[in-house]
């Protein structure tokens, strides 16, 4: 798949990363990612002839809003807004089964899982007091608003709008599925058994980065209902928040941001340091 350019400047290539393709890869063999099709094999390496800094990450299934800088000084100021938590990451996905509540926020502090170390290197929720289970594990924040429900191959599922504000390894995929709704096509945290879909429905739609001088407001357009593949098995049964179009998009990132901050929502949380 074709990875498409959503701007370029002297300081930043923004792209639309497809689905089941790398960032880059140390692998000289390993063409399928999003360094070949832009620059060069070994474009993320100090090295490189045209050297490209990653300042942001999505995984091989997600799709999305990716951000690269062409040089330190642009790649610096990025991190910044990253790392104070100034960007803003909007995030489409399909989930399995009907979410009953309206929107929430969890609040799970996320490290790495032993038992996985040696093979695909899951993560983990800390939800309970007494679980030592995670090791190395960080603050993590993500707010959540239910867009529609409906039926996915005649199962129930939701299409939901995430905007986390930490940025820690799987953070969404690891969040939804402790809250008990894996995001479709999430194979790995549905422990194998979501395995027969084409992709994993998660997408990183919008990135908002303030810079001082300007603000970049970089959106893709919806993923999934403009694939037949998607559409052919969906079944829309209640709408509530508009998505589907840009100004509607746009608006429910507007609910989303007031809802980040809301004392009055459904917190899942648990924070060990508390202990």
């Amino acid at each position: 798949m074709a990875v498409k350019i959503l701007h370029n400047d002297d300081n930043f290539i923004i792209v639309n990363k497809p689905y089941d393709m790398y960032i880059n890869s140390d692998d000289v063999n390993e063409k399928n990612t999003v360094a070949c099709h832009i620059a060069s094999q070994d474009s993320h390496l100090s090295s490189s002839s045209q050297p490209l800094h990653f300042v942001q990450r999505l995984d091989y299934a997600t799709s999305g809003v990716l951000c690269i800088a062409k040089n330190k000084r642009a790649a610096a100021q990025a991190g910044r807004l990253l790392e104070k938590r100034f960007a803003k990451k909007y995030y489409l996905a399909v989930l399995r089964g009907h979410v009953k509540f309206h929107s929430c926020r969890i609040e799970y502090e996320i490290g790495d899982d032993p038992s996985t170390q040696d093979t695909n290197h899951k993560m983990l929720a800390v939800t309970d007091p007494a679980s030592q289970s995670a090791s190395r594990s960080r603050s993590a924040r993500t707010t959540l608003l239910v867009l529609e429900t409906g039926f996915y191959g005649g199962d129930p599922a939701s299409v939901v709008l995430m905007k986390p504000t930490t940025g820690r390894r799987h953070q969404l995929r690891v969040h939804c599925s402790t809250i008990g709704h894996t995001i479709l096509g999430d194979y790995t945290y549905s422990d194998g058994k979501d395995a027969s879909t084409d992709r994993m429905f998660l997408h990183a739609m919008r990135l908002i980065l303030p810079f001082q001088d300007e603000t970049l407001d970089i959106q893709t357009a919806e993923p999934f209902y403009s694939d037949d593949s998607f559409n052919n098995k969906w079944k829309t049964e209640t709408v509530f928040h508009g998505f589907r179009e840009s100004d509607e998009f746009i608006s429910t990132c507007a609910v989303i941001d007031l809802l980040s901050e809301d004392s009055d929502i459904l917190v899942f949380q648990y924070n060990s340091k508390a202990s």
